[in-house]
């Protein structure tokens, strides 16, 4: 059931669930633990859709008391983009034009880290780690995991409530082992068609793992860049 009018998340976890609702002056503690690449995945490119990250933070903990907010996320550094660079195999006409590009999306890239460090977030990144496969195919990764795991534990006792932005099912232990410590945990992410026609859809562990589990779709319009 999709959220309406101003909704918060706790009106929609109520809606869905029928969730008894909170003691009045009850006051949950929650925290956010945004998974950058899967939820930009999840959402850019499975939804068409452009989150505005205020917006999301808002609706995500109005009416609760925000503890923290993470937002963990893969960062080129000089090594990594010469690594890339050189691994292609360019021209070295090419290859001088592609390291500009590279360098320039470094530098959007942390215009939008900044903006979300002055806007509510605490942005965690790794350099990005360039390799060739077996198979001869290149590959650019930065695995926060272990990070995310560790805070999402060290804060455990101090939430009622948190929040994982992810699809990523090697999350389904970690979710559990909160959830065990009587946090409850929320998932938000999708499996809606759209999203697997583009090769995206969230873990069916991570989900069935949460004690709730929120579509983006439904919450579209109050997460949408305008």
């Amino acid at each position: 059931m999709k959220p309406r009018g101003n909704a918060s998340l706790e009106q929609y976890l109520a809606s869905n669930s029928g969730a008894v609702p909170r003691p009045s002056g009850f006051v949950q503690r929650v925290a956010v633990f945004v998974d950058g690449h899967n939820f930009r995945y999840a959402t850019y490119y499975g939804l068409n859709l452009r989150v505005d990250f205020v917006k999301l933070l808002h609706w995500l903990t109005n009416g609760c008391f925000l503890i923290r907010a993470y937002y963990y996320t893969g960062e080129w550094d000089d090594d990594g983009i010469e690594a890339y660079v050189r691994l292609l195999g360019l021209p070295e006409d090419v290859r001088e034009a592609k390291r500009q590009e590279l360098l320039a999306q470094r530098d959007d890239d942390r215009r939008f880290l900044r903006f979300l460090n002055r806007n509510g977030y605490h942005v965690v990144t790794k350099p990005v780690r360039v390799y060739r496969d077996a198979q001869g195919e290149i590959h650019v990764k930065a695995n926060l995991d272990i990070e995310l795991a560790i805070d999402m534990l060290s804060l455990a006792d101090r939430c009622d409530k948190q929040i994982l932005l992810s699809g990523d099912g090697d999350f389904a232990p970690l979710v559990k082992a909160v959830a065990s410590r009587g946090v409850r945990v929320v998932v938000v992410s999708t499996q809606h068609e759209d999203a697997v026609r583009r090769g995206y859809r969230a873990s069916d562990l991570l989900i069935d793992a949460a004690d709730e589990f929120v579509r983006i779709e439904d919450i579209r319009e109050f997460i949408e860049r305008r």
